[in-house]
C-alpha cells in the first residue's frame, strides 16, 4: 500500500511540475519544429503554453507571425528564416517589437490561419501586431485539394463550429473524415489530461537535444541552395500539381471561395489592429509562361485591389526580390528572407 501511494504522489509530482520543466527551445527556435507539429498538431499547445508564459513575464511589446511554407522560411534552418531577422533587425532598431513569435507552418491554409488566431484568443496571446501571408494558389479553384484547412481541422469544429459546418463540405470532399465515437473521445480525454501523454513527443525532444544529430541542418525542409544550382528542378515545376497552382482561370472572389471565406474571417478578428499581409513573388526566370499570362496578371490585380480595400497594410513581393535570391519558383534564400524583412520593415514603420 505505501509503495502504491509512493507511485500515485510521484505521478502527481509529474502531472503538475513537467510543463514548468520542459523547455521551449528546441520546440520553437524562430519557428516551431516542424516535424514535431506535422507527426501530432496537438503539440502547438504546448508551444503556444509557453509563448503565453513568456509573455506575461514580460513587459516588451511582441509581433506575431502566420503562414505556410514562405512565412516559415522553408527550406532553410531557422537562422535565416523571417521571423529570425524580422527579431534581430527589430531588436537592434527598437523601433517595431523586442519578441517575434513564428507561428507558421507549411501548407498552413487560411483556415489554419484563422484558427489558431482563435487558439492564441484561447491562451491569452493578442494579436494586436500580426504578418501573415497569401499565395496565388491559396485563390485558385479548390479540385478538390488542397483543403481549406489542412492541420486544424478539430481545432476549428472545436472553437467555430459554424465555420467549421460551413467549411465542411470541401474537407469531406478533399477525403477528410471526422473523428467520432467513443473511442475518440478517450482518445481525446487521456492525451488533454495526462501529462506523461500530452507532452511525450516535446520531452523526447527536451531528453535527446544534447545529440549530435539533433541539429539545425535537421529542421530544414530540404535543399536550400539557389534555383539555379538545382538540376531538373524547371522541369519539374512543369508537372500539373505545380501547374495547378498557377491556373490563370479568374478568380472568385465571394464567399463562395474558401480562400475569401476565412479571408473575412481573419480581417473581421483583427478590426482595429496592426496587420500585414504580403503576398510572396513568383521567380520569373523559372515561370515565365505562368507569371506573364494575362489572365494571371488579371488575378493578381483581384487579390492586390482585394487588400487595398482593406484595413491592412499590404505587400505585394512579385518583382520586389530578385530571381537570384529563390531556391525555386516561390520559396527564398537566406539572403532572400533577409531582404523581405527588409521590405516588411520599413512598410511597418512608414505608419509610425
Amino acid at each position: 500500500m505505501r509503495v502504491f501511494r509512493y507511485i500515485v504522489v510521484y505521478m502527481l509530482i509529474i502531472q503538475f511540475t513537467l510543463p514548468l520543466f520542459l523547455q521551449l527551445n528546441p520546440i520553437y527556435d524562430y519557428r516551431m519544429n516542424y516535424d514535431l507539429v506535422k507527426d501530432n498538431t496537438e503539440n502547438i499547445d504546448f508551444i503556444l503554453d509557453k509563448i503565453s508564459r513568456q509573455i506575461k513575464a514580460s513587459e516588451g511589446d511582441y509581433v506575431i507571425i502566420l503562414g505556410d511554407s514562405v512565412g516559415f522560411s522553408g527550406p532553410g534552418p531557422s537562422t535565416q528564416s523571417i521571423g529570425y531577422f524580422l527579431e534581430k533587425q527589430a531588436q537592434e532598431e527598437s523601433a517595431l517589437a523586442a519578441k517575434v513569435y513564428n507561428l507558421s507552418m507549411p501548407a498552413m491554409q487560411t483556415g489554419d490561419i484563422y484558427t489558431m488566431l482563435l487558439k492564441l484568443d484561447e491562451k491569452g496571446i493578442a494579436t494586436d501586431k500580426l504578418i501573415f501571408n497569401v499565395i496565388y494558389a491559396g485563390f485558385v479553384a479548390r479540385n478538390p485539394d488542397p483543403p481549406p484547412v489542412f492541420w486544424l481541422k478539430e481545432e476549428l469544429k472545436r472553437l467555430d463550429k459554424e465555420a467549421y459546418d460551413h467549411i465542411y463540405p470541401a474537407l469531406s470532399a478533399n477525403g477528410y473524415k471526422e473523428e467520432k465515437g467513443i473511442l475518440a473521445a478517450i482518445k481525446r480525454i487521456l492525451w488533454d489530461k495526462i501529462a506523461l501523454l500530452k507532452y511525450k513527443d516535446v520531452l523526447k525532444l527536451n531528453t535527446f537535444s544534447y545529440l549530435p544529430f539533433i541539429n539545425e541542418e535537421a529542421e530544414t525542409l530540404g535543399d536550400f541552395r539557389p534555383w539555379y544550382e538545382k538540376e531538373g528542378l524547371a522541369e519539374m515545376l512543369q508537372e500539373p500539381e505545380y501547374l495547378n497552382s498557377f491556373l490563370d482561370t479568374p478568380f472568385d472572389m465571394s464567399k463562395n471561395n474558401p480562400q475569401i471565406f476565412f479571408l473575412e474571417k481573419i480581417l473581421e478578428h483583427q478590426k482595429g489592429k496592426d496587420t500585414l499581409v504580403y503576398i510572396g513573388g513568383t521567380n520569373t526566370e523559372l515561370m515565365p509562361e505562368q507569371v506573364n499570362a494575362p489572365g494571371y496578371k488579371d488575378n493578381l490585380a483581384q487579390i492586390d485591389n482585394y487588400f487595398m480595400e482593406r484595413e491592412v497594410t499590404y505587400i505585394n513581393f512579385q518583382n520586389k526580390i530578385d530571381n537570384q535570391y529563390f531556391t525555386d519558383h516561390v520559396h527564398l534564400t537566406g539572403e532572400g528572407y533577409q531582404k523581405m524583412v527588409q521590405i516588411i520593415y520599413a512598410k511597418i514603420n512608414e505608419g509610425d
